[in-house]
C-alpha cells in the first residue's frame, strides 16, 4: 500500500487491514503486496483470498483474462 494512501486512512505497516470491494473482500497485513496471477475463487467467502476481488469474465477480444486490475478499498480492522 502507497504511504499516502496508508496514512490517510490511519493505517502503518504491519496493521491488519480489509481489502474490499463489491464482488468480494480479504484480511491481510499491510505490506508491499504482489498478487499472483490466476484466478482461484473461494467457494466461502468469509475466507476468500486475494483473488476473491477479480473477475473471472473473459475479454471478449481474444478471449483473454481480465483479471489484471482492481481498484479495491482498504480500511484497518482491530
Amino acid at each position: 500500500m502507497h504511504k499516502a494512501d496508508a496514512k490517510a486512512r490511519s493505517i502503518r505497516d504491519g496493521d491488519p487491514v480489509k481489502v474490499y470491494k463489491g464482488r468480494g473482500d480479504f484480511e491481510g497485513l499491510v505490506r508491499v503486496i504482489v498478487a499472483t496471477l490466476g484466478y482461484w475463487r473461494s467457494l466461502n467467502r468469509s475466507d476468500g483470498s486475494v483473488n476473491c476481488i477479480s473477475s473471472d469474465e473473459f475479454a471478449s477480444l481474444g478471449h483473454a483474462p481480465t483479471f489484471s486490475d482492481n481498484l479495491v478499498q482498504v480500511r484497518r480492522v482491530n
